[in-house]
């Protein structure tokens, strides 16, 4: 899996020759570094410049695909004419289109249900974050010793069986999160394909991220012909084509982008 730096000429060949370029980042991990907490998560001066810079020119659309929800994501980013899909996709506003799945609201009362009852039987747990956010819920566990890991998986495990049993919910995993989310056949490479849609020039996709949650939207993306970057240490598992190893590499990545 080459470093997109060292291979960034053939790569930025690729996308000067396209009419338009769709650039979209996973956040957390990926924009910024992973943090203790997610609320103090912050983009930094200098990224915040250029994906102001980018998303002002016209050969760019650009997006933030995230399983923050819509709200956190729009205020933690705040950058106008940028496409923001939260909830791993469920929710998405920008890019000349508002979207939320139409099965997604139905399953509002039964994750609130799980994210009480999820409070009270973590209680104990130190340093552990219940974030409910309307169509999904995660559980942080950043700040929490590593002796309790496997307490806090199998707690939300056990919180959510009867839901997944019944084929309502299903359970996905990240970097010391856990997430309870609605049984829809829908994530970020689904909302990959809906922002490409809502551009309607078909633009050439690019998609950054770091985690689990983001091999889908690799795929997508390399399948419509496109650059997949994964962020972090070399991952043979992943179905990206390219890597980077820091929210700090991205920025570089962006200041050359400008260039194009």
């Amino acid at each position: 899996m080459p470093h997109l730096l060292n291979v960034w000429p053939s790569v930025s060949r690729k996308l000067s020759g396209a009419s338009r370029v769709l650039l979209l980042f996973d956040y957390d991990g990926t924009l910024t570094p992973i943090v203790a907490r997610p609320e103090i998560a912050r983009l930094s001066d200098e990224t915040r410049r250029l994906l102001s810079l980018l998303a002002g020119m016209d050969r760019f659309v650009v997006g933030v695909v995230s399983g923050r929800g819509l709200a956190d994501l729009e205020s933690l980013v705040a950058i106008p004419g940028l496409a923001y899909a939260g909830n791993h996709g469920l929710e998405i506003s920008g890019a000349g289109k508002d979207f939320v799945h139409p099965e997604a609201p139905a399953f509002e009362e039964t994750l609130a249900e799980v994210a009480s009852l999820l409070v009270q039987g973590l209680a104990g747990v130190p340093g552990i974050v219940v974030d409910s956010k309307r169509l999904t819920l995660t559980v942080h566990f950043r700040s929490t010793p590593d002796s309790y890991s496997e307490q806090v998986d199998d707690t939300v495990v056990a919180t959510a069986r009867p839901y997944v049993d019944a084929g309502r919910m299903k359970i996905t995993r990240g970097k010391k999160v856990v997430e309870v989310r609605p049984n829809i056949d829908w994530g970020k490479g689904k909302a990959i394909e809906q922002i490409r849609k809502n551009c309607g020039d078909s633009p050439l996709p690019m998609f950054f991220g770091d985690d689990e949650t983001d091999e889908e939207g690799f795929v997508t993306v390399q399948d419509a012909g496109g650059v997949a970057v994964y962020i972090g240490g070399t991952r043979q598992n992943t179905k990206a084509l390219h890597q980077l190893e820091s929210p700090q590499e991205v920025a570089q990545v962006l200041a050359l982008l400008t260039q194009l």
